[in-house]
C-alpha cells in the first residue's frame, strides 16, 4: 500500500498536536521512534492494524504521512486504504475543527448585528 499523503496549511507544531490527539483519543498504543516517525496500534473500524505515522515540514506548508506497516490479516488492499485514510482525515479534520471553526463562528456572530 502507497502512504497517504496529506498537505496542510498548519504549522508542524499545531499538526503534531492534532495527531496526537487523535491517537489518544482512539486509545491506541504508540511511540515515537529515533527517526521522527511514530508507530502506532490502532484498531479501524473493528481492525487493528500497525500503522507508521510522520509529520514534516514543507514550509509555509506540512506534510502528513500515514502508513500501513502491519495491516490486519484480513483487510483488502481497499480496507487498508480506507484506515490509512481515516487516520489521516481525522487529524485533517480536528485541526479545522480546532482552528477555522472558532473564527467562522466569529464571523457568523458578528454579520448577526
Amino acid at each position: 500500500m502507497k502512504a497517504v499523503q496529506r498537505i496542510l496549511p498548519y504549522t508542524k507544531q499545531l499538526v503534531l498536536y492534532a495527531l496526537y490527539d487523535v491517537l489518544d483519543s482512539e486509545e491506541c498504543e504508540y511511540e515515537k521512534g529515533e527517526d521522527g516517525w511514530i508507530a502506532a496500534e490502532v484498531t479501524v473500524y473493528g481492525n487493528t492494524s500497525g500503522f507508521a505515522l510522520s509529520v514534516s515540514p514543507k514550509p509555509p506548508l506540512t506534510l502528513l504521512t500515514v502508513e500501513m506497516t502491519r495491516p490486519c490479516p484480513w483487510l483488502s488492499p481497499r480496507g487498508r486504504q480506507r484506515a490509512a485514510d481515516y487516520l489521516a482525515d481525522r487529524v485533517e479534520q480536528m485541526l479545522e475543527n480546532e482552528l477555522k471553526g472558532p473564527a467562522r463562528m466569529k464571523e457568523k456572530v458578528g454579520n448577526q448585528t
